[in-house]
């Protein structure tokens, strides 16, 4: 008898330990992840939510920094953040959803749907090619004046798209793959041109109010969004309010805010037939020829080398004035990865990176200081001799020293007025990259700006020399002699 009570001891012991591990485990991700994530803030490099789930289930979650930098508003749960591209894959579930109704055909040319559109390539380009970037279609945030005449200004879709959506092709359709905000701008256009309806009106009735998405939305300058972060610059001397962008912009592009919290349902209801059938399910994750992309998701197939067992990463970033987003998912075991960011430019890649790795036990890589922050704190500390000093040191300890990424540094100095320092930039990138005539080309500005004339042609004559083409450094050439 006593042998037995030992055995039954022996065995709710075993028990409790089985059920306790996976607790364990979920508390070290807590603190392994947010450690993680800390560093990334700490370095300036982030500032925002993360959120990690398993099948729906919260794993991780915490705020980091602030919504308002004005008013001391730090960021919880409930801030509302813009999610820019993130908004693609929603314009692609409505046109799916269309397609399910068969109300529109993914193979079928764009004339189909907006006659009125350029009938030289409306005929040529399909929904499908415009959904997966292999169009043709330009980009309009690429424009040379967008930022300047344009994005500060509200237009109606028809206006807009005549105005910086019917561009000729950059290529023959199918060919090659191009990402492109004009197409999925178009997209929307079919979306109300189909349903007669507007694109954010769609939206409520077809996705947000069916997932009980509360939290999500069409964004507005002139609507009152309760807990809608601000968006702001994150620049080397502090942060600024990000620059004024009218959301008719972005559109069915980029126009979306959202909590991670309503991702997390979003994410489910995409492992459900709730929205969309089995077959296009499929084909909204199927690539093309040409890149990665699918219908309004990057996939990626990580090799069982990495993880122990093959496994497939659907995933996406977003990027708008003063805000940056990413989602991922892992198919198999139905793990989400969302970042939201509200100080632009946070590095979403290495951070989904190293959550996975975390979730998955294994090795992943550190934040670490951005070489711009290391060299703008030796010129605060030590003047021009000290960034000099980093410079060399960073180049010695075989730190890339990126020649664009040097170049940005430069103007950001020049912008803060430190000209000096900027002179000093660009020369020791132009002396890294000699061949290059952007370097000197750059330096050449910097002199400009310092009232340095001639030194000023003489690095735009070299400039000119490397490239015969730079419109830049002829038109300086002629204002200078």
């Amino acid at each position: 008898m006593k042998l037995t009570f030992n055995i039954f001891c022996q065995t709710i012991l075993i028990f409790a330990l089985i059920l306790l591990c996976p607790i364990v485990r979920a508390v070290d991700y807590t603190k392994e992840m947010d450690t993680f994530i800390e560093q990334f803030h700490d370095f300036k490099q982030f500032n925002g939510n993360v959120l990690v789930a398993k099948r729906g289930e919260v794993i991780f979650e915490k705020s980091y920094g602030y919504a308002n930098f004005e008013w001391n508003i730090k960021n919880t749960a409930d801030t509302k953040f813009r999610i820019g591209s993130i908004t693609k894959q929603f314009t692609a579930m409505l046109i799916l959803q269309l397609a399910q109704q068969n109300k529109l055909q993914l193979d079928a040319p764009l004339a189909t749907y907006l006659p009125d559109y350029r009938k030289d390539i409306a005929n040529k380009i399909t929904i499908r090619q415009i959904l997966n970037h292999t169009s043709g279609l330009s980009n309009y945030t690429r424009a040379k004046t967008f930022k300047s005449d344009y994005s500060r200004n509200p237009y109606s879709v028809d206006e807009f798209i005549k105005l910086l959506c019917s561009d000729d092709l950059l290529f023959e359709p199918g060919t090659q793959f191009s990402y492109s905000n004009s197409g999925y701008f178009i997209l929307g256009a079919v979306i109300e041109k189909v349903t007669q309806r507007r694109y954010q009106d769609v939206l409520q009735e077809n996705i947000f109010k069916p997932l009980n998405m509360h939290d999500t939305g069409y964004d507005s300058h002139a609507k009152i969004i309760n807990q809608r972060a601000s968006g702001y610059n994150n620049n080397l001397d502090g942060y600024t309010n990000a620059d004024y962008l009218d959301m008719s912009i972005p559109y069915a592009a980029g126009s979306l805010y959202s909590t991670a919290r309503d991702l997390v349902k979003w994410d489910q209801a995409l492992y459900a037939d709730k929205l969309i059938n089995k077959e296009l399910k499929k084909q909204m994750y199927t690539v093309s020829k040409q890149r990665n992309y699918a219908l309004g998701w990057e996939v990626n197939q990580l090799g069982a080398d990495k993880y122990g067992k093959p496994l497939t990463q659907v995933q996406h970033g977003g990027g708008i004035e003063g805000f940056n987003a990413f989602i991922s998912r892992i198919i198999e075991d139905q793990l989400l990865v969302v970042i939201l960011n509200n100080t632009g430019g946070a590095p979403m890649t290495p951070m989904t990176k190293g959550l996975t790795n975390i979730f998955y036990n294994k090795p992943y890589e550190l934040a670490t200081e951005n070489v711009d922050s290391q060299l703008y704190h030796a010129l605060q500390s030590g003047g021009i001799a000290q960034l000099k000093s980093k410079y060399n040191q960073l180049d010695e300890q075989k730190i890339p020293l990126r020649e664009r990424s040097i170049n940005y540094f430069g103007y950001e100095l020049i912008a803060m007025e430190k000209l000096d320092a900027a002179i000093t930039i660009f020369k020791l990138n132009a002396a890294k990259y000699p061949n290059s005539a952007n370097t000197h080309d750059s330096l050449g500005e910097a002199y400009l700006a310092a009232n340095q004339p001639e030194l000023a042609l003489k690095s735009y004559q070299r400039a000119l020399e490397l490239n015969p083409d730079s419109e830049s450094a002829k038109q300086a050439i002629k204002k200078l002699q």
